[in-house]
């Protein structure tokens, strides 16, 4: 079953949050901030909405709000669309806004009421087979198609955890691997037969209960009973022993203390991975480094990564600097809590914020196991881009590029200072060079000159500059320009070439535009494509592979 893609979601006065804001909800979303700042929070939030529950009389903000709310911005699956009425989600349009509002009843539960684009769910909100449902069971319908949320929160103790017992965190994290993977879907047929039987049984003691209570109140004219949903995850309690080469019997994994239970939780992440357990699901890991060494951290993050490029989605709060410092293809948010309420900002390209929110130092997180320096930025992107594409284990070796600042700052660049960072580095450099006999020009020459004076490797290219690796028909299709118009020389400036051939496909008689060709955006692309496609920068790579 199409499972709905939550793109935003805001939570209002629930706990400290009085009012999160939109937050984007990407694949993978993570929250960085102090103990108690209220990022658990926001992630209790998210799993009540997605649970269809409701929060406890405690939770109203300041323990005065008079509502709680949760909306949530989503793009509806096709399936879905289909079954509701006009009035809730018109015919064009795939995207809607659902609501959970919560009124405050002293000393008793909640009152609730959920809203679809506005309008509230009645009897008829969704038609089945010709069948208009109550208002109940359309909620439930809609909400079957939400993703499952799986917590793990950090207040856990791991050796209760891990004895995967009904309801554990460990057991929800077991339950759709078991459901999802190499079972051909077996269970989860087996639980849509069940949940029919279920529905079909209810039905018939809701008529007989219907039948007899009218006898007592004339006013009732139905009682209406749903069986509820059916978890893989409290009908199981599996144990799990580890057999050791130095212990003549197993024993129990909870007795092996709280590491290897968090490694167990990430052998679990990549068991995920394994069996494609991505859709359908959204985990939501509180401090997923906990009790981890680095390297095992890294390997969690690169686990969360995969499952969320899967289809699934991922949210997770975090102190620790591997996963503030690996925020490729991540939505990060700074979460601080100011006179007891939380407050959230979205970090763009700038993560120092996070490390000094969370008290570390420069130091704590620029000891790279190896540092490559190139001349500009653009260039970071395009050899971070062709790096990710030609080795696998790119993510695994904590390799940062960072740029001289160009040409111009090449003279004041000093090798032998730059080992006082980070010792393990090298340097990666256009020629410059406008034919095949010319020498790279003076100040890349300096520089090479004092690098291997200090010992440090550093290449210079052949040809003149990255572009010029770049393959035509590629660099053709990315800016839609004919391929015959272009030629990519060895020591060709291939901006201003392309710029100008550009402007002859598109103006003819006009001048060279200036702004068609971007150096960082477009050469990303045409690096992915170019690797997509089986071609390769093969000097470049052998540049990697020799110094990383």
């Amino acid at each position: 079953m199409s499972t709905i893609d939550i793109q935003t979601f805001r939570a209002e006065n629930y706990k400290p949050i009085k009012d999160s804001e939109k937050i984007e909800i990407g694949d993978m979303t993570t929250f960085i901030g102090k103990n108690d700042a209220g990022k658990s929070s926001f992630l209790e939030a998210l799993e009540l909405f997605l649970s269809c529950d409701k929060p406890d009389d405690s939770h109203f903000h300041m323990q005065e709000a008079e509502t709680i709310r949760f909306v949530a911005e989503v793009r509806l699956p096709n399936e879905l669309h289909s079954v509701l009425r006009d009035e809730y989600i018109p015919e064009d349009e795939d995207t809607a806004t659902v609501v959970r509002e919560f009124d405050r009843r002293e000393g008793r539960t909640p009152g609730s009421e959920t809203y679809l684009n506005s309008e509230t769910f009645s009897k008829g909100a969704v038609k089945e087979d010709g069948t208009r449902l109550s208002k109940a069971k359309s909620r439930d319908y809609v909400w079957g198609f939400f993703p499952e949320p799986i917590p793990i929160f950090a207040e856990r103790d791991v050796n209760e955890e891990t004895k995967l017992k009904g309801g554990t965190h460990m057991n929800k994290l077991l339950s759709p691997i078991l459901e999802s993977g190499g079972f051909d879907n077996e269970i989860y047929e087996k639980k849509k037969e069940l949940r029919e039987s279920l529905e079909e049984t209810t039905e018939s003691v809701g008529s007989q209960l219907t039948n007899h209570l009218k006898s007592h109140l004339e006013n009732i004219s139905q009682v209406e009973m749903l069986p509820g949903d059916i978890r893989v995850d409290k009908a199981i309690s599996p144990n799990i022993r580890l057999h050791d080469d130095h212990l003549e019997e197993s024993i129990d994994i909870s007795e092996r203390g709280s590491g290897v239970g968090s490694l167990l939780q990430l052998s679990m992440m990549q068991a995920y991975v394994d069996f494609q357990v991505n859709e359908g699901y959204m985990l939501l890991f509180e401090e997923p480094g906990n009790f981890l060494h680095p390297s095992a951290e890294r390997k969690m993050l690169d686990a969360l990564r995969d499952i969320a490029a899967g289809g699934g989605q991922v949210v997770i709060t975090t102190h620790s600097q591997v996963f503030i410092d690996n925020r490729a293809n991540a939505d990060m948010y700074l979460t601080r809590r100011n006179s007891g309420v939380t407050e959230f900002q979205k970090l763009k390209e700038e993560g120092f914020e996070a490390v000094r929110e969370i008290g570390a130092r420069n130091s704590d997180i620029l000891q790279s196991d190896f540092v490559i320096y190139v001349e500009g930025q653009s260039d970071v992107e395009v050899l971070e881009m062709i790096a990710r594409s030609a080795i696998d284990d790119w993510h695994e070796r904590n390799v940062t590029i960072l740029p001289l600042g160009g040409t111009g700052n090449m003279r004041h660049c000093n090798p032998e200072k730059l080992k006082n960072i980070n010792q393990n580095f090298a340097i990666l450099l256009d020629s410059d060079k406008k034919s095949k006999e010319d020498d790279p020009r003076e100040e890349i020459a300096s520089l090479r000159d004092r690098a291997q004076e200090a010992g440090v490797p550093c290449h210079v290219l052949q040809k003149r500059e990255i572009e010029n690796y770049y393959h035509r028909g590629t660099v053709a299709d990315v800016l839609n320009l004919p391929a015959e118009m272009l030629e990519i020389g060895d020591y060709q400036d291939v901006e201003k070439h392309v710029e100008r051939k550009a402007a002859e496909h598109r103006v003819p008689d006009g001048p060279p535009r200036i702004d068609c060709y971007d150096k960082r955006d477009h050469g990303r692309r045409i690096v992915k494509q170019m690797y997509d496609r089986g071609h390769s920068i093969d000097e470049v790579e052998n540049f990697l592979r020799k110094h990383v």
